[in-house]
C-alpha cells in the first residue's frame, strides 16, 4: 500500500515580502541614481558652458584687428591656464588673414575650425572623433576703413575636465544610495516583522492546537484576523462535537448488539452437539466481526489535531503485556526508538497498530523480534512516524504479500494468522495516508515497514 506524496517546503510569506521589498528598493534606488547622474551631467555641462563663455569674453577683450585684416591677441588673455601648455583648456581665434592659438595648445592637435556666423554660438560635447567640449562664437571687427572682419573665437576643454568630477559624484552618489537602501531595507524588515507578528502568534497557537497543548484560539488578534480566529474555533468545536457524537453512537450500537447476542448465547443448549457448537461459533464470529467493524469505523474518524503521544511509553506498555502472554517462548526483543519521538494522532490508533504488528511477530516469530521507530521527516517532527517490526520466523511468501496488502479482502481470505489484525492495521495506515510494505528482513522472517503521516 503506498500513498506517498511529494511534500515541498513552501516559501514563507515573510521571505516573499522581504525579497519583493529588496527588489523594489534596488530598482527604485537604481532609477533614482540614474536620474540624478543624468541631471548632474546636464548641470555640470551647463556650468562648463558658462565658464567657457567667460573665457570667450576674456579672449575677445584681448583681441584686436590691424588695418591689414590680421588679428592681434595679447599674450595674457586673462586666464593663467590658457598660458600653461597642455592644461586642458585651449583657445583659438580664426580670422580671414591669420589664426591665433593659445600657448596651452602647443603640441595639441585641436579639431578643425569652422567659421561661425557673427552673433551666433554653438556648444558641442565630446564624440568618438572629437574628444573635446567646444564653444564657438562668431564676431566681426570693424576696420579703420569701415570694413567688417569676420572672426570665430573657439574654446576647447578636454573631456577629462568633467570626467574626474563625475566619477567623484557617482562614487558619492552610489555610496549614499547604498547606505540609504540598507537603512530603508532594515526599516522595511522591521515593519514586516512588526506587521507579521500577529500571524506568527496565530501560527504558534495553531501549532499548540496540533500538539494538543491548546484546545482553541483564545488570544486577541487584529481586526483583520478575527474572522479567521472565529472560523477556526468554530471548526474545532464542530470537530469535537462530531467526534463525541460519533463515538457515543458507536458505543450505543455496540451495547445494543451485545445484548441480543448474549441472549442467543445463553439460549443455546449446554451440550457438545455439532449443532450447538456450530451456533456458538457463529455467535462468536458475529461478536468478533462487530468489534472489528466498530474499531474500523472509529479509526476512520481520527481527529486532525490530536494530543502528542509518547511512542516509547506505549511500546513499553505493549511489550510488557506481550512478554507476560508469551512468557513461555522466552522471546528476545531489540528496541530502537528515536529519543523524544511523539505521535501526533489518536493514542488508540497507535496502540491498535503496534499491538497487532508486535503480536504477530511474537506469535509467529522464532524467538527474536526487532522494533524501531523514528520520525518521518527529521526536520519536521510533527509530520509523522516510521515504524519497523521484524522477526526471525518463517516469514510471508512473496506471492502472498500482495494478497495481504489488498484492501477489501475478507479476514478469512487472508494468510493464516494475519486476518482481522492486519485488516485493522491497513485501515489505520489508510486513515493516516501512510504506507505499509512487507519484505524479508535481516533476521530471516517477515519485516513490516509502516509510515503514518500526521501532518
Amino acid at each position: 500500500m503506498s500513498n506517498g506524496q511529494n511534500h515541498s517546503r513552501p516559501v514563507s510569506l515573510r521571505s516573499r515580502l522581504v525579497v519583493l521589498v529588496v527588489f523594489l528598493l534596488a530598482v527604485s534606488l537604481g532609477l533614482v541614481g540614474l536620474a540624478l547622474d543624468a541631471a548632474f551631467k546636464r548641470s555640470s555641462e551647463a556650468g562648463l558652458q558658462a565658464r567657457m563663455e567667460s573665457l570667450v569674453y576674456l579672449v575677445l577683450a584681448a583681441t584686436d584687428a590691424n588695418d591689414d585684416g590680421s588679428l592681434i591677441v595679447e599674450d595674457d588673455p586673462g586666464d593663467p591656464r590658457l598660458g600653461q601648455p597642455d592644461s586642458g583648456i585651449y583657445a583659438h581665434v580664426h580670422g580671414a588673414a591669420n589664426d591665433w592659438y593659445s600657448p596651452s595648445s602647443l603640441s595639441v592637435g585641436l579639431p578643425p575650425i569652422e567659421q561661425t556666423p557673427s552673433g551666433e554660438s554653438s556648444f558641442s560635447t565630446p564624440s568618438a572623433q572629437d574628444g573635446y567640449y567646444s564653444l564657438r562664437y562668431g564676431v566681426r571687427f570693424e576696420l579703420a576703413d569701415g570694413r567688417m572682419l569676420p572672426a570665430t573665437v573657439s574654446i576647447f576643454v578636454g573631456a577629462n575636465e568633467l570626467a574626474a568630477e563625475r566619477r567623484a559624484f557617482r562614487t558619492g552618489l552610489w555610496r549614499s544610495l547604498g547606505v540609504a537602501g540598507l537603512i530603508l531595507a532594515l526599516a522595511q524588515l522591521l515593519l514586516l516583522t512588526l506587521g507579521l507578528r500577529p500571524l506568527r502568534r496565530i501560527t504558534q497557537a495553531i501549532s499548540g492546537i496540533e500538539s494538543g497543548k491548546l484546545e482553541r484560539l483564545e488570544e486577541d488578534y487584529p481586526k483583520e484576523l478575527e474572522p479567521l480566529k472565529r472560523n477556526l474555533n468554530h471548526l474545532l468545536d464542530s470537530e469535537k462535537a462530531n467526534q463525541a457524537r460519533y463515538r457515543n453512537a458507536l458505543d450505543s450500537l455496540a451495547h445494543s448488539l451485545k445484548t441480543p447476542l448474549s441472549v442467543i448465547r445463553s439460549s443455546l443448549p449446554e451440550d457438545d452437539s455439532e449443532k450447538t457448537v456450530t451456533m456458538q461459533n457463529a455467535v462468536s464470529d458475529m461478536q468478533r466481526l462487530i468489534t472489528t467493524r466498530l474499531q474500523r469505523a472509529a479509526v476512520s474518524t481520527r481527529r486532525s489535531m490530536a494530543q502528542a503521544v509518547d511512542v516509547e511509553t506505549q511500546v513499553e506498555r505493549l511489550l510488557q503485556s506481550l512478554k507476560r502472554v508469551y512468557s513461555q517462548k522466552m522471546i528476545s526483543t531489540d528496541v530502537s526508538i528515536e529519543p523524544g519521538l511523539e505521535f501526533f494522532g489518536e493514542q488508540r490508533d497507535l496502540l491498535e497498530l503496534l499491538g497487532n504488528l508486535l503480536d504477530n511477530a511474537y506469535k509467529y516469530g522464532g524467538g527474536k523480534v526487532s522494533f524501531s521507530a523514528q520520525t518521518l521527516e527529521p526536520e519536521s517532527p510533527m509530520a509523522g512516524i516510521r515504524l519497523q517490526v521484524e522477526d526471525n520466523g518463517p516469514g510471508i511468501a512473496e506471492d502472498q504479500r500482495e494478497q495481504l496488502l489488498k484492501r477489501g479482502v475478507r479476514g478469512d481470505e487472508r494468510v493464516e494468522g494475519h486476518g482481522l489484525g492486519l485488516a485493522i492495521v491497513l485501515e489505520i495506515v489508510s486513515a493516516y495516508q501512510g504506507e505499509i510494505t512487507i519484505t524479508r528482513g535481516g533476521l530471516g522472517g517477515a519485516c513490516v515497514n509502516v509510515s503514518l503521516r500526521t501532518r
